[in-house]
């Protein structure tokens, strides 16, 4: 039987963390999202239009087709890697370790780029029709746009809920409606008195140090002052917010993510990491969707 080299073993240990950290560690509107399988390099997003009742006036009519649209939208495959030069060094002490450092980072940053790319779908134009040719900008999708530029407030998000209700959303039955928000804007909604005050709310979110639900829609917070951040901030200091339904972005999962530990055998003692990840998102609906524009505060 063959005898498996210390190298050998360092880098299965490795692996086999780095899956577990990624099970571990999730994006923050993964659970948000619907997941479909993907294979290929596009994946057709299929649904149908609404419909209305004609009344049949006397008895023996002739029948009269309705019909019915039928939607298609293209979910393209993107491709994201994340590659690390190690030194053999490095590898023999510090990927032994349960809290390795490597494999951490290495999720995390693959993490980001899920929340990243369902952020930009949301709205991002969308190519519809049989063969993907009829592109569809957010506003004519039907996306609409919350002003909350002098500071998100509770009308903030009644507006952001009586749009919904306009549209059909949730009205039947109950879904599931997310605010992304980064710092300035769970700083302003903390201030506001129907919030906070325990004649308006139960759920104390002063003492709980945590605002994470609020007139029926979850809070979901990113970073706003990261180098990167996945909330976009316009020139003018806009930074494009928003509210969405459960079901305003499909995710086509290609690949999930995976992890190869090989050596270099062109560089000196070196071992490569590579994280690799394969998915694409699409708006399903404009009036799933909503943007909320507020005032980033640029320090």
């Amino acid at each position: 039987m063959a005898v498996e080299s210390i190298d050998n073993a360092h880098i299965i240990q490795f692996s086999d963390r780095v899956h577990i950290v990624a099970q571990q560690i999730k994006a923050r509107l993964r659970p948000h999202v619907e997941m479909r399988p993907m294979k290929g390099e596009t994946l057709a997003y299929d649904g149908l239009g609404s419909l209305e009742a004609s009344q049949i006036l006397g008895r023996n009519q002739p029948v009269q087709f309705a019909d019915i649209a039928y939607l298609r939208r293209r979910i393209s495959r993107q491709r994201f890697a994340l590659t690390l030069p190690i030194d053999e060094a490095d590898v023999r002490s510090m990927l032994t370790s349960p809290q390795s450092y490597y494999a951490e980072a290495c999720v995390r940053a693959m993490e980001r780029v899920f929340d990243r790319v369902v952020v930009a779908a949301l709205f991002a134009t969308v190519y519809t029709g049989e063969s993907f040719a009829t592109a569809v900008t957010a506003t004519a999708d039907g996306v609409e746009t919350v002003n909350a530029t002098a500071g998100l407030t509770y009308q903030s998000i009644l507006q952001l809920n009586q749009n919904f209700i306009d549209n059909e959303v949730g009205n039947d039955m109950p879904e599931n409606i997310v605010v992304g928000l980064a710092g300035d804007e769970y700083k302003s909604l903390m201030q506001e008195v129907e919030l906070i005050n325990d004649l308006y709310s139960r759920q104390h979110a002063i003492d709980k140090g945590r605002l994470v639900e609020l007139v029926g829609t979850k809070i979901v917070q990113f970073g706003g002052a990261v180098p990167q951040p996945i909330l976009a901030v316009s020139a003018a200091s806009v930074r494009s917010c928003f509210g969405m339904s459960s079901r305003g972005i499909c995710v086509g999962m290609s690949k999930e993510i995976g992890v190869k530990v090989e050596p270099r055998p062109d560089l000196v003692e070196t071992t490569q990491v590579q994280v690799v990840f394969d998915f694409g998102a699409v708006r399903t609906e404009g009036v799933l969707v909503q943007q909320i524009n507020t005032t980033a505060v640029v320090i």
